[in-house]
């Protein structure tokens, strides 16, 4: 495995979108900010502009967090940046943005989401990690996204994403995919990062793999967990 016993990736929980609340947007800069202060480590998510910007954003659709219209991939980054989230005085954030905030201070756990350009993005990706000087890991729910880093990036840790409940996908074989994690031949990710509810895991699924929760949202979930976990994705309460 080679996820060392002391890797973040398994001991520090991981701020599901930042440490979001109150006056702190989930995925917002400041979310990220406070998530970093406090020494954890944060998960973002990421999509590619229609012109070619990575951004951090949860939902393909804008409406819930900006109030407007279309998909995120529909619109340039200078039509992101007019929007503001739930209100606030934040914008949807770079991922520049994104390192400016948790380099040196906090390791990212990077989720690249599903979308029409996604195999680019898993490029654009790599290429702006390298130069990163920060901690950090890639998951996705597509397995192929992360077959395709595999290849073009060997050294980055890697993780698929799955659940037990996929009754949002219409796509009968990409229901089995993710349940099952049908396609980790291909990917051959160092951790998985599978819904809570689905826990345990069959031991030829999880060998020689960490293995991550989510999204955990009280520590009475995590406790009845713990045994088959290394570590958790939680949100909407506090560990101090």
């Amino acid at each position: 495995m080679r996820i060392p016993k002391d890797h973040w990736l398994v001991t520090k929980p991981v701020a599901h979108r930042g440490l979001w609340g109150g006056n702190a947007p989930e995925n917002s800069a400041l979310a990220y900010k406070l998530a970093a202060e406090k020494g954890y480590p944060v998960e973002i998510d990421v999509y590619l502009t229609k012109d070619g910007a990575i951004v951090s954003f949860h939902d393909s659709a804008l409406k819930r967090m900006t109030g407007a219209e279309g998909k995120i991939w529909d619109k340039t980054l200078a039509e992101l940046k007019t929007l503001r989230l739930k209100g606030s005085e934040y914008t949807i954030p770079t991922l520049e943005e994104v390192f400016a905030v948790c380099e040196g201070k906090s390791p990212l756990l990077i989720e690249i989401k599903d979308q029409p350009e996604g195999k680019l993005l898993t490029k654009k990706l790599a290429a702006a990690l390298a130069d990163y000087k920060g901690e950090y890991a890639v998951q996705s729910f597509n397995p192929l996204y992360i077959a395709k880093l595999k290849k073009i990036a060997p050294e980055i840790i890697r993780g698929v994403l799955a659940t037990e409940d996929v009754s949002s996908i219409k796509n009968a074989i990409k229901r089995r995919i993710v349940k099952n994690m049908s396609l980790n031949f291909l990917a051959k990710p160092d951790f998985i990062s599978y819904d809570y509810h689905g826990y345990p895991l069959p031991e030829k699924k999880v060998h020689k793999k960490a293995c991550l929760a989510w999204t955990v949202t009280s520590y009475e979930i995590w406790d009845k967990i713990k045994p088959y976990v290394d570590n958790i994705i939680f949100e909407g309460f506090s560990l101090d």
